[in-house]
């Protein structure tokens, strides 16, 4: 009767083993993916920044410069960015980006930084009063 208890309790505890790693695999590629959101996130939040503020820097090459930020994802095959200079410097340059790669996707729109014009605004409201 003995042998017959503890041969149960090894299959149980083979029981419960089958099912912890298969929740430890679960939340590593939970955590996997989550990271590859966060990096390309950062990446095309990055690269719209730098072409913001930097007035000399081509689009295309702030995508490709995104994607070498980015790097290989662990869930996906590659990151996917498209970045673009949109308007006219009377209404207004924006910085229009999108990034996809696997189920992850983001679009982000941002005006240019430009303080000579918001001085020159700045100035005609002056003379104004």
């Amino acid at each position: 009767m003995k042998r017959k208890l503890q041969g149960s309790y090894t299959v149980e505890a083979a029981f419960i083993m089958a099912i912890v790693l298969w929740a430890l695999i679960v939340s590593i590629q939970a955590a996997y993916r989550m990271r590859d959101e966060v990096v390309g996130s950062m990446a095309l939040e990055e690269s719209v920044q730098r072409l913001r503020h930097n007035e000399t820097e081509p689009s295309d090459e702030a995508a490709l410069w995104a994607a070498r930020r980015a790097g290989n994802p662990f869930s996906w095959r590659k990151y996917d960015f498209h970045i673009k200079m949109a308007g006219n410097p009377v209404t207004g340059r924006r910085v229009e980006a999108y990034g996809k790669a696997g189920t992850w996707k983001l679009e982000m729109e941002q005006g240019v930084f430009d303080p000579e014009n918001f001085l020159r605004m700045l100035t005609l409201i002056n003379q104004e009063e």
